[in-house]
This record gives C-alpha cells, structure tokens and sequence, in this order.
C-alpha cells in the first residue's frame, strides 16, 4: 500500500499490512470454493461449459487477491509471477474438488480466477500511477488508511454474504446492510479527505460504491441477477443520499464519528447473520462445547454461517481498535477490552441460538468469532504502523501537512 518510492520502513510495514490481508483473503476464498468439506474419493470429471455469470464471479473473486500481491512484489517485474501464483492456487482448488461431493474439476473457473487476479494487478498499477498511494500525499490521505481497512475487509464479507444467496435469497438483507455500511464509509472519506486532498467530485462516489459493491457481491449475480441489480441499485441511491447532507469539516479525528455511524448498523448486520435463518421457534436451551453437526459433510450454508460470523468479527475487532486508535494504545494494552467486550458480545448470540431450534449454542464457534477479533486488532495495528511509516518517509515540504492531519 506504499508507494514503491517510499522509505524501506514503509516497504517494510506495507508488507506485513498486505500480506495480512492477502491471508484472509486467500483463506475465505479457499473457504468459499471448498466448501461443505465432503472429503472422500470420486470419479473424476472434468467441466468445460462457459456460464457467464460464474465466469464474472469467478474473476471478482480473484481481483483483489492480484491487487494485494502486487503490492507485495513492489515492482513491476513482479507482476507476472502474481498472476502464475493466483493460477497455481486456483488449480489447487480445483483438485481438491475432485474430492467434493457434486463438484467438477474446471479449467474454464482456473483462467478466469487467473484474469481476475491479472486485472487486479493492473488496477493496482493505474492507482499506483495516479498518485494514491505516494508519500507527497500523506498529510492529506494518510490518516485514512485504517479507515480505508474497513472496505477491503467488507469485500470478503459480502462474498460470503452474496454466496449464502445462492441458497437463501432471503439473505440478501445482510448484503444490503453490509453495502449501506461501506456507502458510510466511502462518503465520509470523499467527506473529510477525498474531495480537497485527491480535488474528487461528488459525482464519482457513487459510482466508485457501485464498483466496491459490485466486487464484492458478484456472486449473487448467478443465484438472483434481479435481486444483484436491485441491491446495487439501493447502494448507489444510499451512497447519493448520504452526499446529500453535511460537508466537509477540521474533525481531525472524523473516523470516531463515522464509526459510531458504521458500528450499529454493522452490529444489526452481525445479529441477522449469525442468527440464521430468521423466525425460528423458541425451544429449551440447549448447545454443546463443539459443533452439533461437526464442519464435515455440514451443508454449504452451515459453513457460511459460521465463516461469515467469524469474519464479521474479524471485522469488529478492526473498528472497535480504531475507534480507540487515538490512545495510541499498544497491541498488548489495546488487546484486553477489545477482546473482553467481543467475547461477550459472541457469548450472548450463542445464548440466543441456544433456545432457537437447530444445533443450539456453541462454545467452540464463540472462541473462534473472538480469535477473529483478535486478528482484527492485529490488522488495525498493522495499518497504524504503516500510516506511521509513510508520515516518516514523507518528503520535509509536506511535513506541515502531515502535522496538520
């Protein structure tokens, strides 16, 4: 996320911060595409028909996976060995379905992950170009690289959440709850940094809504194209309406108010989810220190459900550390009350599911929503430590700026 001129400290934080990403990226997509985890030995078959719409979704999600792996190859000679890297783990995956109940190997899903992550590469280099990501900038976008997190983590969320509609249409309230809070997010950036520090028009933040969207829940697009077309639809009229009130203000600290905007909705959107399916009928409380049902051979939505809390999780821990990012607070100090309030926000949903038919109440699903939260906070810090980075390596005629932000 550095520019390739800046100081080794920024090489180096830019690094580790993607590298983070890149991981949980890599690991919901395996996630996505492996699941129900029916391991057992099948007959071989081989699926070559072209159907556009898995087409799309399958380079959708690919593209930021070659956008992060070009910034961790940090020049352009790299670039070609992204695109083989993404090849190879696609057809990783594709053998692993040899052992997936009802699944096909696909050469045709192995060249589009392929040109996903080309095209990622390539949009990371036209941003590159324009000048986003250079030092010289710092003092007027810098601070909002850990707000900017926040919409890099949601694109794997929506993935989980568009995909559950293949199997519950009725799921795409989750989606729309998840693309109103990235629409928050992406107007309180052209808001207070955007519009004077990149001189960016109101005009072309919708349309960046809709592209942020699109990313990240085209694969809703096979199961319901209407009902793709109709959320997109409500996100961009969201994003719009937002623009439409309030202006520019001297907060220095602007994130603290848009996450108390992003973390209520986000929290609903992390209820609903890890709630599912809704209108279940109250039974006596019951649960058990693992899975009910175990994760091998547990339907595809089972397996969502329970990554898709997780890594909302995930996702709160991030905001809750940046809400506290002001303190200035070390990852061992900032770690306790993070940890301790995500923990027992997770404790009360298994509560609830305890006395909702169907498996009942978890522990083990409870401790892994919390160690999401725990590499939530991580990633903050990350993030932190490379703004940091970037304020140092910025050239002295900016450092007024800098100060200023």
């Amino acid at each position: 996320m550095a520019d390739s001129n800046a100081g080794p400290d920024a090489q180096r934080t830019a690094a580790r911060l993607t590298l983070a990403l890149l991981g949980y990226f890599v690991l919901v997509t395996a996630v996505i595409t492996l699941s129900p985890f029916d391991f057992s030995p099948r007959r071989f078959r081989i699926d070559v028909r072209l159907v556009p719409s898995d087409i799309l979704a399958n380079i959708a999600l690919f593209v930021p996976l070659g956008f992060l792996g070009r910034g961790i190859v940090g020049n352009a000679a790299g670039s070609g060995r992204v695109v083989w890297l993404a090849a190879l783990c696609s057809l990783l995956i594709e053998i692993a379905q040899i052992f997936i109940r009802r699944r096909y190997v696909s050469p045709i899903d192995v060249m589009s992950n392929s040109c996903g992550a080309w095209l990622g590469v390539v949009l990371r280099d036209r941003l590159e170009r324009w000048a986003i990501w250079h030092p010289r900038l710092v003092g007027r976008i810098g601070l909002d690289v850990p707000l900017v997190g926040l919409l890099y983590l949601l694109v794997p969320q929506l993935w989980l959440s568009s995909v559950g509609m293949i199997e519950d249409a009725r799921r795409s309230m989750t989606t729309l709850l998840l693309g109103g809070a990235g629409s928050l997010v992406l107007v309180a950036l052209y808001r207070h940094r955007w519009r004077n520090g990149l001189r960016l028009a109101a005009h072309v933040v919708p349309p960046l809504a809709l592209i942020w969207f699109m990313v990240g829940a085209l694969p809703a697009a096979s199961a319901s194209p209407r009902a793709f077309g109709a959320l997109a639809a409500l996100v961009v009229g969201l994003t719009w309406w937002l623009l439409r009130g309030g202006s520019a203000s001297d907060q220095q600290r602007f994130e603290v108010t848009t996450l108390q905007r992003f973390v209520p909705v986000f929290a609903l959107y992390l209820v609903v989810a890890s709630l599912w399916p809704p209108f279940r009928t109250v039974v006596p409380w019951h649960g058990s220190v693992g899975f009910a049902n175990g994760l091998n051979g547990a339907g595809v939505v089972d397996v969502l459900i329970l990554l898709e809390q997780v890594g909302g999780f995930t996702l709160l821990g991030y905001a809750m550390a940046e809400w506290r990012g002001r303190r200035e607070l070390s990852l061992g100090r900032d770690l306790p009350l993070v940890v301790g309030c995500a923990a027992l926000f997770a404790g009360s949903l298994e509560l609830v599911q305890g006395v909702l038919s169907g498996p009942g109440a978890s522990l083990l699903r409870a401790l892994l929503s919390t160690s999401g939260v725990v590499y939530g906070v991580a990633v903050y810090h990350l993030a932190r430590a490379h703004v940091r980075a970037l304020r140092a390596s910025a050239p002295a005629e900016d450092g007024a700026a800098t100060e200023a932000a």
